[in-house]
């Protein structure tokens, strides 16, 4: 009987009706978005335009003084403690390799190849289109803005869930259970932690869709180059599908036999992929201009942070950085709960300094190879990448440019592709089935059963909108609606995690 009761108590216990009530408003949305797709992007639209409107600036100037909170949290005697008992449970690698492949999804494969070119062709500050200043100014723009200013909000939120988890010993993964215990005796805690593991759980699953939105098109067309076949509809399905097998098996086996050798194969395959490039590209362009492209952006960071165009009103800044930092507050609570669930016996410093550190040199190396590549084709006239009616196609145009081009380089990229989007939605269905769980077993997972679920749900939303040929920008615009409140979460968060400091310091 000792036996069986030790059993139960080891198990993961779901928390059925905010499953059943998110996955019921999830399924809603796809429904009206599959009826009615121009009506409802246009509403999503008017309340995204409201939202950053009014919250815009106020992100900027959180994500940019957020960076010296976590130079502070981790230089200072709080980066001392140490997160849970024990040596660290993957290497360094291991660890760098996982966090990227949460953090960049596939979405990263193919704006490090491309983004330069949004900046290029619409240039912020002024600065003329498809100017030589322009291009000097359009790979810096993607350093900052796929580096210290987006890991800024992963970290933010990943600090106070750790410390939370790890040192509170706060009994689940979840961001409610971690406001719930900084709020101590609130009378109205239960009710708000429920709503915020729905936002929690609605912004992962919209994320999730744009990541796919864009992943699942990109690995269709690799196929079609490699097998010199049409892309259709079927093959986006059979692609989702393939893509979905992929993240449920691993999801299956855990973390540590599942995603753990994939993100590491796929980072592998990656600085193949960047290496080879390097070495067979213009390697003396990609250098010079990685070398300028760094030193452009760090002598701009404090006006690329603060750039809000208020005379010219291009809409550079809403467009852009407003998006993007937005989308990454779309996947705070997934990258949160993540790097806390493998930073186990880690310090605070060494959590904030290989978050920050690793993940934004890394991202630069493979924008700064990837990105110059394509910009000197451009520039001598080899392929013009921003000028492709589809930049997705014309991605495998411009890998012509290189020896094995119309092979060799679609294989591995379409590969890379999917690996990073397989381990971006891993990660997705570990944080869904923990932010949907009230007890976590004895090793801090979820059931591996119900993650599957979330694996279901996060390829149906996809696949329905794929069927009813609705715009992807819909999922897009509505969980960076869903993305802003979760700014107050992380606020709050924090200012709970300084007055546990001060409570554990006395």
């Amino acid at each position: 009987m000792e036996k069986q009761n030790s059993k139960i108590k080891d198990k993961a216990i779901i928390d059925k009706p905010i499953s059943i009530v998110c996955i019921i408003l999830v399924a809603i949305f796809v429904f009206f978005m599959c009826l009615k797709p121009e009506a409802t992007l246009n509403a999503v639209n008017a309340v995204f335009n409201a939202v950053t409107s009014v919250m815009g600036v106020p992100i900027l100037w959180f994500v940019f003084i957020g960076l010296f909170l976590c130079l502070y949290l981790a230089l200072s005697k709080h980066g001392n403690v140490k997160l849970g008992e024990g040596e660290p449970e993957y290497s360094l690698f291991s660890y760098i390799a996982m966090m990227m492949c949460a953090a960049l999804a596939a979405t990263a494969s193919y704006y490090s190849f491309v983004e330069w070119s949004f900046y290029y062709a619409d240039p912020a500050f002024g600065i003329e289109p498809y100017s030589q200043e322009a291009a000097e100014m359009s790979l810096s723009y993607a350093f900052f803005h796929w580096g210290f200013s987006v890991q800024v909000i992963f970290v933010l939120t990943a600090v106070s869930m750790a410390y939370a988890y790890h040192v509170k010993k706060v009994p689940v993964l979840r961001v409610s259970a971690v406001c719930e215990a900084m709020l101590g005796n609130f009378k109205y805690k239960k009710q708000l932690g429920k709503l915020i593991d729905a936002l929690t759980i609605l912004s992962i699953v919209g994320g999730m869709g744009v990541s796919l939105g864009v992943g699942v098109p990109l690995i269709s067309a690799g196929i079609g180059k490699i097998f010199g076949i049409e892309v259709t509809f079927t093959t986006n399905v059979i692609v989702l599908i393939l893509v979905a097998v992929v993240f449920s098996i691993t999801s299956i086996v855990g973390i540590e036999r599942g995603m753990k050798k994939l993100s590491d194969w796929t980072l592998y395959a990656a600085i193949f992929l960047i290496a080879f490039i390097f070495i067979t590209g213009p390697t003396q362009f990609i250098w010079k201009n990685f070398t300028q492209s760094v030193g452009t952006m760090i002598s701009n960071y404090v006006d690329m942070s603060l750039f809000t165009d208020p005379i010219r009103e291009s809409g550079f800044p809403e467009l852009n950085t407003i998006f993007l930092f937005t989308l990454a507050l779309n996947y705070a609570a997934l990258m949160g709960i993540f790097i806390t669930k493998i930073s186990k016996g880690r310090t605070i410093r060494e959590m904030i300094l290989t978050c920050l550190g690793g993940i934004s040199v890394g991202t630069w190396i493979m924008f700064g190879v990837n990105g110059s590549f394509g910009m000197e084709a451009e520039l001598s006239g080899a392929y013009e990448l921003s000028k492709a009616a589809d930049t997705q196609a014309g991605l495998f145009e411009l890998f012509e440019q290189l020896p094995g081009g119309t092979m060799i380089i679609p294989i591995i990229f379409t590969l890379v592709t999917l690996g990073f989007l397989a381990t971006s939605l891993d990660s997705a269905s570990f944080t869904l089935a923990a932010s949907a769980t009230k007890k976590l077993d004895k090793n801090g997972n979820p059931n591996s059963k119900f993650r599957l679920v979330w694996c279901v749900v996060l390829a149906l939303v996809p696949l329905s909108i794929m069927f009813a040929g609705a715009p992807f920008d819909t999922i897009k615009t509505i969980c960076i609606v869903l993305s802003v409140p979760f700014l107050f979460v992380i606020i709050g968060m924090l200012i709970g995690l300084f007055k546990w400091f001060k409570e554990d310091n006395n």
